[in-house]
């Protein structure tokens, strides 16, 4: 308890050096944000679970998949009456898909069969990034290149290009393979 004392009071003491972090590799603050959202995602990935964190990331094939094999969009664009661009319904729906099809994995005999299962802090932690990373390329297909370009800070290449989302899709897979023991 006394190193975390110590090692709080010492980042308490360099806190007025922050104005400083801005320079870091040219980046500006963006670096900042991405570690935030690191630390959020572990956080993410570690109260979901093991059991759910696999679930998840099925359902978001599964979700993608419907997304894109669904022949009736065009019905559902025409039944918005709001004034809402096409991408936002489709982002809309993509996500509603992933709930709809999470909530029956967590009802099904899935969850039976992944609770069994033992993952280890760092596959899960793993998959979460990779989640994540698959969530947001498959939205910023959607989105137009000149949103994407405004939202991406600076890694429009690495989460909202073709190859991107490719990339995405794929690097789970490999992934589950660090899941196997604890």
């Amino acid at each position: 308890m006394d190193k975390v004392l110590e090692y709080f009071s010492l980042l308490m003491g360099n806190i007025g050096g922050f104005s400083s972090l801005s320079g870091v590799s040219g980046m500006g603050f963006t670096w900042l944000f991405g570690a935030l959202g690191a630390i959020s995602l572990s956080l993410y990935g570690l109260s979901l679970g093991r059991t759910r964190a696999v679930m998840s990331l099925l359902a978001i094939y599964v979700a993608f998949t419907l997304d894109r094999l669904f022949p009736y969009l065009s019905e559902i664009q025409k039944i918005v009456s709001i004034d809402i661009a096409d991408y936002w319904i489709r982002v809309g729906f993509f996500l509603a898909a992933y709930i709809l099809v999470f909530i029956i994995f967590n009802l099904s005999f899935l969850r039976k069969r992944f609770s069994s299962l033992e993952f280890s802090l760092f596959g899960i932690l793993l998959i979460s990034l990779l989640q994540l990373g698959f969530i947001i390329s498959i939205i910023f297909s959607y989105l137009p290149n000149e949103l994407t370009l405004k939202w991406s800070f600076g890694i429009y290449n690495y989460l909202a290009t073709q190859q991107a989302l490719f990339f995405w899709a794929i690097a789970p897979l490999p992934a589950l393979l660090f899941l196997r023991s604890k």
